[in-house]
C-alpha cells in the first residue's frame, strides 16, 4: 500500500524585508502566522512536491517528525489532495447554526437620527443609493421619518433584552448612532433611564455625535451613564474646516475644541477621537494633529481615509502617510487604528478555524443596527437591510437576509477573492465598499474595488514588516514561533 504522501499548502505567503534576518509566513485562508528563519524555509520547501514523511525524514540529520506534525496542525504542509476551501466552509457551517439559533448577536446599534446639523460631503451617511428601478422590500422603503420614537427605541431594546436572557448573557452594547443622535437627545436619555432599571444585564452604551449640539447638561447624563463618546476631529483647523463643516459653511475646528474643553472640565475626557481623510484635506493632514491629541493625553486615534472617493492618490502615498502616523502615535503610547489594519489584526490575534473571524463584527454576525422606523441592518454604515423588528426572529431563518450577508462573506466563497494573499485576513473588505460597487454600472467603481484591495494588501504587508522589524524572533499573535 502506498503511504501517505504531503505536500505544501498552495495557500502559504512568506512576508519578507531584507532588512530582517526572520520572514513571516501565514495561510492566506486560515491565518496562523508564524516567524520562521531560513533554515525553517528551507525546511518546508522539502514539502514543495508531494513527499512521504519518511522520505523526509531520511534527508534529516534529526528526527523532523515533531516539527513536521506542527507544520500539518497549522495547515502548512496537507495531506495529497486535501480541499482546504471546502475544509474551511465545512467549519463555518457551524457559524450559520449559531446564527440561526440567535446565538452570535452581542450588540446593537440605535439610528437615533436621520438628521444632522452639519454638512459634511464625505458622510457615509448620505451618500447616493439606487436600487436600479427594482421596488424593494417593505422593510427597505423610504419613509419619510427623522427620528426614532421612544417607542421604536424600546421595542428594540426589549427585543436585545430577550435575545440576551434566552442564551443567559449578562453584558450587553447599546450605541447610538447614524446621522447626529444629540439632534433626538430626549430618545437617547429614556433609553438610558430605561436600561438603568434592567438588574440582570450591565449595558456598556457608546455614542458617535459631532459634538456641537453638546451641552453641559447632556455631557453630565453621559458621565454618568458612562456613555463612550465617540466623535472626529479631521486635523488641525485648516485641514478639518476643509470638510467639516456647518450647513452654511463654516469651519467646525473652535467648535469641537470648545466641546473637548468642557467635557475635560466636567471630568469627563475624551480619550480619543476619529479622523476622515478625504481628496479635500489629504495634503493639509500631518501630525499636528497627534500633537494636539498628546497634549490632552488621549490614548487612542481611530484615522480612516474616505471609503469611496481617494482614488487619485496612489496606494503607496496613502499607506506611507499612514505609517507615518502611526510611527508617530505609537511613539507616544497612543493607540493608532483604523480599518485599514483589520487584517493585519485578523492575522495576529485570530484563528481562523476556531474563531467566526471575519472583516468586521457586523459580517461576522455579531451585530444588528435598528433604524429610526425599526428595519434591521448589518450596521449603522450599510445601507442593506435585513428585516424589521416586527418580524425579528424572522431575520435569523436560514434563507434570509442577514444568513445569506454573513455566509457570502466567508473566506473561500468569493472567486474575486480566490488566491488574494489577504483572502482570509480581509474576508472581502468593508460591506460598505461592496455597496458602493454593486450600486454602480460605472466601470470606475470597479477600478476603485480593484484600488482598495491593493491598498488593503499593501497596507497590511507593511504593518507585517514593522512586526518583523521590531520582534525579530519573538511570538506573534500570542502563538509560539518555530523559528529553527
Amino acid at each position: 500500500m502506498e503511504k501517505q504522501k504531503y505536500q505544501l499548502s498552495p495557500n502559504l505567503h512568506i512576508i519578507s524585508s531584507h532588512k530582517s534576518k526572520t520572514k513571516m509566513i501565514y495561510h492566506t485562508l486560515y491565518g496562523n502566522p508564524r516567524i520562521i528563519n531560513n533554515e525553517g524555509l528551507r525546511f518546508l520547501n522539502l514539502f514543495r512536491k508531494p513527499v512521504t514523511i519518511e522520505k523526509v525524514s531520511k534527508i534529516c540529520d534529526e528526527d523532523p517528525k515533531d516539527i513536521i506534525q506542527e507544520f500539518i496542525e497549522i495547515f502548512f504542509i496537507t495531506k495529497l489532495g486535501f480541499d482546504e476551501k471546502k475544509f474551511l466552509r465545512e467549519k463555518r457551517e457551524q457559524q450559520l447554526i449559531q446564527m440561526q439559533k440567535q446565538q452570535t448577536i452581542d450588540r446593537i446599534g440605535l439610528a437615533i437620527s436621520d438628521s444632522c446639523n452639519l454638512r459634511c460631503a464625505h458622510c457615509i451617511h448620505f451618500q447616493p443609493t439606487t436600487n436600479f428601478g427594482k421596488k424593494p422590500p417593505t422593510h427597505q422603503q423610504t419613509i419619510s421619518q427623522i427620528n426614532m420614537t421612544w417607542k421604536t427605541a424600546k421595542q428594540c431594546i426589549d427585543q436585545y433584552i430577550v435575545l440576551m436572557r434566552k442564551h443567559g448573557k449578562t453584558d450587553g452594547k447599546i450605541h447610538f448612532g447614524n446621522a447626529e443622535p444629540l439632534i433626538n437627545w430626549p430618545t437617547i436619555k429614556q433609553a438610558l433611564k430605561y436600561c438603568e432599571k434592567i438588574n440582570d444585564i450591565s449595558f456598556e452604551f457608546s455614542i458617535n455625535t459631532n459634538l456641537i449640539l453638546m451641552t453641559k447638561q447632556i455631557a453630565e447624563i453621559l458621565k454618568k451613564y458612562q456613555v463612550r463618546i465617540a466623535t472626529s476631529l479631521d486635523g488641525t483647523k485648516m485641514a478639518n474646516d476643509a470638510i467639516r463643516i456647518t450647513k452654511n459653511g463654516r469651519g467646525t475646528f473652535s467648535d469641537i475644541i470648545k466641546k473637548f474643553d468642557l467635557l475635560e472640565k466636567i471630568g469627563y475626557p475624551l480619550d480619543g477621537f476619529s479622523i476622515t481623510v478625504t481628496k479635500e484635506n489629504f495634503e493639509l493632514i500631518n501630525t499636528d494633529i497627534l500633537d494636539l491629541a498628546i497634549k490632552r493625553k488621549m490614548t487612542s486615534i481611530a484615522f480612516d481615509y474616505d471609503l469611496i472617493n481617494l482614488m487619485h492618490v496612489p496606494v503607496e502615498q496613502r499607506v506611507s502617510k499612514l505609517i507615518k502616523f502611526k510611527e508617530y502615535a505609537n511613539k507616544y503610547g497612543i493607540d493608532f487604528f483604523g480599518t485599514w489594519d483589520s487584517p493585519f489584526r485578523n492575522l495576529t490575534s485570530e484563528n481562523f478555524l476556531s474563531t467566526n473571524y471575519a472583516f468586521c463584527a457586523a459580517v461576522q454576525g455579531k451585530s444588528l443596527e435598528f433604524n429610526i422606523e425599526g428595519s434591521i441592518k448589518i450596521c449603522g454604515h450599510t445601507t442593506t437591510t435585513v428585516g424589521h423588528i416586527n418580524n425579528f426572529n424572522k431575520i435569523f431563518d436560514k434563507g434570509g437576509d442577514l444568513i445569506q450577508i454573513v455566509k457570502n462573506r466567508f473566506p473561500g466563497t468569493n472567486e474575486y477573492c480566490s488566491g488574494c494573499k489577504i483572502e482570509g485576513l480581509c474576508g472581502g473588505q468593508c460591506h460598505v465598499t461592496r455597496e458602493v460597487v454593486s450600486r454602480s454600472v460605472v466601470r470606475s467603481q470597479e477600478d476603485f474595488f480593484a484600488d482598495m484591495c491593493n491598498f488593503y494588501r499593501r497596507v497590511t504587508e507593511a504593518l507585517a514588516i514593522k512586526y518583523l522589524l521590531s520582534n525579530k524572533t519573538t511570538m506573534v499573535g500570542n502563538r509560539q514561533s518555530c523559528a529553527l
